[in-house]
């Protein structure tokens, strides 16, 4: 039987989760979150009209995931090296719900382990959501109803479960926040494009190539021999890597630290490495336009070269290399310094 609180207030779970009244609240909840997610038309887009958050989700990958899946019966190679080329930065976005049930699998044992302690917190924490939720819903901004959502997740978490298990799932609980789409973020791009190309501009000064910064664009210098041209574009800005290489550096910082402290570090060093890969890609592609072509290095912008691709796919290569070096040096100095610790 499951006991009322001391206040005589009822908190699903407080001892079974096996009751018919438990199991009416389990059902309750699950079907009031995939009414507010999946069955309420909430905000507006510039075609459809107003959408469910749910139909929102699918929209970051369904189109360029079935474009994708369709190239590889029916488009030439360097068909579908264009087709990426294009791809939504969002694509990953489809990724989040599977890697979220496989960190909650990994924390299994750990959950079934903890006391199930139901909190009459969570009533407090599920008004904050709703309340939240209904007024991203007159204001049509789909961002404070993500937010919401978050709440009411944590509400349901710790109503039912308590705060011990809902300490165990706050990464999957806050990781659940890269699944949706953050388009605000495209105003960021012109300042990193920005950003990006003064960078260049100086690094190939100081690589005895001499160059003139025109907004976005570095160009070779007045009567240069091999005039050359790279125009700092949305995905050398590094906004399509940026938000995808945060997302790997957290679930990459869950697997080898324990320590909120040390998964920050790794998460935040993803910001430099991202802008290092990009900065590496725009100088190869500079330095290939000068002494192979523009042809070879950069193609066209229905047919991207094969170098362009492959020093696009090298900001990866990059990015990830710098995580798991980090993550090295940061397990040694961690191991260093409880070897002093304890002499």
């Amino acid at each position: 039987m499951t006991s009322p609180s001391a206040s005589g207030d009822f908190v699903p779970l407080e001892r079974s989760a096996r009751n018919g009244r438990n199991l009416f609240a389990w059902f309750s909840a699950i079907g009031a979150c995939v009414v507010l997610v999946v069955a309420i038309p909430y905000c507006r887009t510039y075609y459809v009209g107003k959408i469910t958050l749910f139909q929102l989700f699918i929209g970051t990958f369904w189109t360029d995931l079935s474009q994708q899946i369709a190239s590889l019966f029916s488009a030439t190679p360097q068909g579908s090296l264009s087709g990426e080329a294009t791809a939504s930065e969002w694509t990953y976005c489809g990724l989040v719900p599977w890697i979220v049930a496989w960190l909650v699998w990994r924390l299994w044992p750990k959950i079934r382990a903890a006391p199930i302690q139901g909190h009459r917190a969570g009533y407090v924490i599920l008004a904050a959501g709703f309340l939240f939720y209904n007024l991203g819903f007159l204001m049509e901004n789909y961002y404070v109803g993500i937010g919401a959502m978050e709440w009411v997740y944590a509400g349901l978490i710790v109503l039912f479960l308590g705060w011990p298990i809902m300490r165990l799932l706050v990464f999957p609980w806050a990781f659940i926040m890269f699944m949706w789409p953050y388009s605000f973020l495209e105003d960021v791009a012109l300042e990193l494009r920005l950003f990006m190309s003064s960078l260049s501009h100086h690094v190939l000064l100081i690589l005895g190539v001499p160059n003139d910064l025109n907004g976005t664009a570095v160009v070779s210098a007045v009567g240069a021999m091999h005039p050359f041209a790279i125009d700092i574009a949305d995905p050398c800005s590094g906004i399509r890597s940026l938000f995808a290489l945060v997302m790997i550096a957290a679930v990459y910082s869950f697997l080898i630290f324990d320590k909120l402290r040390y998964q920050a570090v790794i998460v935040i060093l993803a910001v430099p490495l991202v802008i290092l890969g990009n900065l590496v890609r725009i100088i190869l592609l500079t330095l290939a336009t000068i002494h192979f072509g523009k042809s070879f290095a950069l193609g066209s912008d229905t047919e991207p070269s094969w170098f362009h691709e492959g020093a696009g796919y090298l900001v990866y290569v990059i990015n990830l290399g710098g995580l798991v070096l980090a993550g090295s040096w940061l397990e040694r100095f961690i191991s260093s310094r409880k070897k002093h610790a304890q002499i």
